[in-house]
C-alpha cells in the first residue's frame, strides 16, 4: 500500500515539474509541431562538456515548466540519431538550438552557460539574434559512425594537401 502510493506520488512529481524530452528519429514529428519552442541541447555519448551540463539542462525543464512559459527541453543523443544533428549542421557539443514555434531555429552562443542566461535566452531572448535556419520539415537518415569520422577528418586533410601541393 505505502510502496504503491509512493509510485503514484513520484509520477504525480515527474508529471508536474516534468523532465526533458529524448528526441529521436521516431519521436521527433510528434513533439516538434509548431504549437510550441522547444529548447534543444545536442549531445554526445562519452562528451565531459555534455555530462557537466545535463544537470543544468534538467534545471532548465524544472524553471521553464514551474514557471509555465511554454517552452520545452528536449535533447537528442547524437551518438545514436546523427540523422538529426547533420540535419542542423551540428558539429560541436553540446550545441543548443532554440526551435521556435514560427518554424526558425536560433542558436544559444555564448560561452558561459548558466541557468539565468539560458533561461533568458528561451524565455525570449533568442529574438535578439538573427536565425540562421528555417526548421527543416524532414530529417536526414542517420549515417554509419565510420562515415561521420571519415567526414569530419576530410576537411583539415584538405587543407594538409592544398597547403603540401602550393
Amino acid at each position: 500500500m505505502i510502496a504503491g502510493l509512493l509510485q503514484y506520488l513520484l509520477l504525480a512529481h515527474a508529471m508536474v515539474v516534468g523532465s526533458v524530452q529524448l528526441l529521436t528519429r521516431d519521436n521527433w514529428h510528434e513533439h516538434i509541431t509548431g504549437r510550441h519552442d522547444w529548447f534543444i541541447m545536442f549531445s554526445q555519448q562519452g562528451c565531459p562538456h555534455c555530462k557537466r551540463l545535463e544537470p543544468m539542462w534538467e534545471a532548465m525543464e524544472t524553471r521553464l515548466g514551474a514557471a509555465g512559459e511554454g517552452v520545452r527541453v528536449g535533447r537528442v543523443n547524437v551518438s545514436t540519431d546523427n540523422g538529426i544533428a547533420l540535419t542542423f549542421d551540428v558539429e560541436r557539443f553540446p550545441t543548443l538550438l532554440l526551435l521556435s514555434a514560427d518554424g526558425r531555429a536560433y542558436e544559444f552562443q555564448e560561452r558561459r552557460r548558466s541557468l539565468p542566461l539560458l533561461s533568458a535566452f528561451a524565455t525570449g531572448g533568442y529574438r535578439n539574434q538573427l536565425s540562421s535556419l528555417a526548421v527543416p520539415t524532414t530529417l536526414r537518415p542517420n549515417e554509419p559512425q565510420w562515415w561521420l569520422l571519415l567526414r569530419s577528418l576530410w576537411k583539415p586533410l584538405k587543407q594538409t594537401v592544398v597547403v603540401a601541393f602550393s
